[in-house]
């Protein structure tokens, strides 16, 4: 009778366990082994002892809308991926990797009933006495996003900042809706 339970609890275990099918992509000249889920992943080019990634994989649009019915308004910023990256290379188990992450600017609009308050593109350079050209070079336009509208006064959180590390500049973009005028305040 243990013995039949045994069975029987093993046999479920093991049909239980799902195979992982595990495709991996040999390079001849040095044995560097890729697998190829990461390498769909992250749209890498694997060239004999060189891997490339990019960051993110695609160059994709990302669009975002927010209405906020009591000021009767519509906030939309646009992310749109730009030619320029920003290279970390380095060397791992004697394999070369480039990863390139991609810039990005951001296009705001802000509407009232059917007239445009603003209509303006923000790139990492529109920044550039808060950050200084040192940063500029090593940096990306990470993300600008909505936060709060009150007291007609819209407010954006945005963030440039070292692909992989830390450091950045991480800012609060206000826009007054009656005068038109932006004001960044640096986050410490």
């Amino acid at each position: 009778m243990k013995i039949s339970i045994f069975t029987l609890t093993l046999s479920l275990f093991l049909l239980s366990c799902k195979p992982e099918l595990n495709t991996k992509e040999s390079n001849s000249n040095k044995g560097v082994e890729i697998d190829q889920g990461k390498k769909n992943q992250y749209n890498l080019k694997v060239k004999d002892s060189l891997v490339e990634k990019f960051f993110p994989s695609t160059r994709e649009t990302t669009k975002n809308d927010t209405l906020i019915q009591n000021l009767g308004i519509r906030i939309s910023i646009v992310q749109k991926p730009l030619e320029s990256y920003i290279i970390n290379e380095f060397i791992s188990d004697g394999v070369k990797n480039i990863h390139k992450y991609r810039d990005f600017e951001n296009h705001l609009v802000i509407e009232k009933g059917s007239k445009k308050i603003i209509d303006t593109i923000f790139r990492k350079e529109n920044f550039l006495e808060n950050t200084g050209h040192e940063f500029q070079e090593i940096s990306i336009f990470h993300g600008y996003w909505f936060r709060e509208a009150k007291d007609n006064q819209v407010e954006i959180f945005g963030m440039l900042s070292k692909p992989e590390t830390d450091y950045s500049f991480a800012f609060q973009h206000f826009f007054n809706l009656k005068s038109g005028i932006f004001e960044i305040k640096k986050i410490n």
